[in-house]
């Protein structure tokens, strides 16, 4: 009965220190956390220094009429500067994307040809203003590639640069009047990145978009009104009349043509699962070590921890260079081997390839649940719930004796 006792008194010290040991493992693991949070910041800074010379991140708005006009008093006669938005505003909008490469990281810029058109129609101060101007208001100026065409009523106009983007004095016909439309036409080139939105600024606005970005976002206060995603692309379609608007300066719809989901967001999730990984091969290897009567040392279980935490360094270090996939694929082969072979060194019979073999799985679970967002959350919890199972079954032959100690099993 003493020797008993004692085997179980060991095992039990033993178990606290394998937990100790597990959870010493979080120290490591938190510092590759912070390297790629590091990693997933560098590119912030790299992308504000590639959009910056090719284009950022574009909204359009307009183009409209802005004009002044006077009206008397009692007095004298007072200036007023007013707006007007078009009747009409039809964009026409097909993007070409392509990845600029820096250093180890990639990022999507666009080129967008842009063809507006639509008319306004003329209210009673406008035929008397003493100035007006056609205002278009864009993101980034130095995105415009080549020269813009802006025709008004037929006549083209020249342009220049103001505070809101791109402005043009308009001289409207000797004849013109209350109820008269005018219509105007604008095509232009692009470069943007990340994002392309509009601004409504009509009464009814629409805007035929079509691109080669596979994955777009669609986002901003109004969706497409009709959609279609291609392998190889998408076109979309929206329209937005004036009175849907809470506000015309704020409201803004478009898409966003960055990834979801990067390698480091990806490796980041991974690594949350890795303590989850640690202490399912802790526990598995000693279940293993009592059935086997094989002993597994603290010091033999410290290089197993190390050994597991590593597989993060590898994924990282590969995922600058690889997809995401080929990454994980290599490094969870790399080091289950690595422990398969050091697993038969320790223990010398049949059931180092079993622990082998549940890294291996550990690794396939973890990344069918990095796939997936709705339902991982109860995937893993499934998975814990077997796992539970699988061990209340190796242990169901442990039993009590007259004196309430746990007793082997023969």
């Amino acid at each position: 009965m003493e020797k008993k006792n004692l085997f179980w008194q060991a095992a039990l010290n033993k178990i606290v220190i394998v937990i100790a040991l597990a959870l010493l493992m979080l120290i490591p693991l938190h510092l590759i956390r912070n390297q790629v949070k590091d990693r997933s910041e560098n590119p912030g800074q790299l992308l504000l220094e590639i959009t910056n010379a090719w284009g950022t991140p574009q909204t359009f708005s307009g183009p409209w009429l802005s004009f002044t006009y006077q009206e008397a008093d009692d007095r004298d006669k007072i200036s007023y500067t007013s707006s007007l938005y078009p009747d009409s505003l039809k964009y026409v909008v097909n993007t070409s994307t392509q990845n600029l490469h820096r250093s180890i990281y990639d990022v999507s810029v666009y080129t967008a040809d842009m063809t507006i058109d639509g008319f306004f129609v003329l209210d009673d101060k406008i035929p008397s203003a003493s100035k007006v101007e056609l205002i278009f208001d864009m993101g980034d100026l130095k995105g415009i590639q080549g020269n813009p065409s802006f025709i008004l009523n037929g006549k083209a106009l020249k342009i220049k640069s103001c505070a809101e983007g791109i402005k043009a004095e308009v001289t409207l016909d000797p004849g013109a009047r209350e109820g008269d439309t005018l219509p105007f036409s604008v095509s232009m080139r692009v470069n943007g990145s990340q994002s392309i939105y509009f601004k409504p600024a009509a009464n009814l606005t629409e805007v035929q978009m079509s691109s080669d970005y596979p994955a777009p976002s669609f986002n901003g206060d109004f969706l497409p009104v009709e959609r279609e995603l291609r392998p190889d692309g998408f076109t979309a379609r929206w329209s937005v009349s004036q009175i849907t608007l809470s506000s015309q300066s704020t409201d803004s719809f478009g898409v966003k043509m960055t990834k979801p989901v990067t390698q480091y967001r990806q490796t980041e999730r991974a690594i949350k699962y890795g303590l989850l990984i640690i202490f399912l091969v802790f526990i598995a290897g000693f279940v293993v070590e009592f059935i086997s009567k094989k002993p597994i040392n603290i010091i033999q279980y410290l290089v197993i921890g190390a050994s597991l935490v590593l597989f993060y360094s590898l994924l990282l270090a590969f995922s600058d260079f690889l997809s995401f996939g080929i990454a994980y694929l290599i490094a969870s082969v790399m080091t289950t081997v690595a422990l398969g072979a050091y697993f038969v060194a320790i223990v010398k019979n049949k059931w180092a390839y079993l622990l082998a073999g549940l890294v291996a799985l550990a690794y396939a679970v973890i990344y069918v649940l990095l796939q997936m967002e709705t339902y991982a959350f109860l995937v893993g919890t499934l998975i814990l719930f077997v796992i539970l199972c699988v061990i209340m079954f190796l242990t169901r032959n442990l039993k009590m004796d007259k004196e309430n100690q746990v007793t082997a099993p023969e």
